[in-house]
């Protein structure tokens, strides 16, 4: 009896199973490495808008430090047709939202609780400043917040001749460090 030379369909059957565990396992491979690509691009965009609102305080601040209330609840930031930013303390639930992918920036105002002065018990030489931004990170709905905190000194407490009489020595012409060791431990920053 001669036999035909070929395949038999066990052999035909298993090599046929082994391409569709490579190719599913590369097609995984690509929709988990998407997945991940779009949660990074979410956290990138979340992270600047965090930093947005940083300097937004600033801005506030430099402007007008008297404009930085203390919030109770968190509060959202506004930006008017001149370029002008303000504090909306009651916000709604679309108020600084922004959407593809969908984050929500918040913020809160408080005293510095780490500036160890007792004369600023209502935040009159700086505030510390949080920004919290909630950004969607799947399809799915699920969420990851990128939270910014920074001391805002008030730059406005200087004496006439450029000396800061709160301790506080400068790092920049816009903004303060709490820390008197910087600078070479001085009251006064001579750049």
């Amino acid at each position: 009896m001669k036999y035909k030379s070929g395949y038999s369909v066990i052999e035909v059957l298993l090599a046929g199973s082994i391409l569709a565990l490579a190719v599913a396992g590369i097609v995984g491979a690509i929709v988990l490495a998407q997945r991940n690509n779009q949660a990074t691009n979410a956290q990138t965009q979340a992270l600047k808008m965090a930093q947005e609102g940083i300097d937004a305080l600033r801005s506030i601040r430099n402007r007008d430090y008297s404009l930085l209330v203390n919030t109770v609840i968190p509060a959202s930031l506004t930006l008017n047709n001149d370029g002008v930013w303000s504090i909306n303390v009651a916000p709604g639930s679309t108020d600084d939202q922004l959407l593809d992918p969908l984050r929500t920036r918040r913020i809160t105002i408080e005293r510095d609780p780490d500036l160890n002065d007792s004369a600023d018990l209502e935040g009159l030489v700086a505030k510390r400043v949080t920004v919290t931004v909630t950004y969607q990170i799947n399809p799915d709905g699920d969420t990851k917040d990128v939270v910014l905190t920074e001391t805002l000194a008030n730059t406005s407490t200087m004496n006439s001749t450029g000396d800061i009489v709160t301790g506080v020595t400068a790092q920049s012409a816009n903004f303060r460090l709490l820390d008197d060791s910087v600078g070479g431990g001085g009251n006064s920053f001579n750049p």
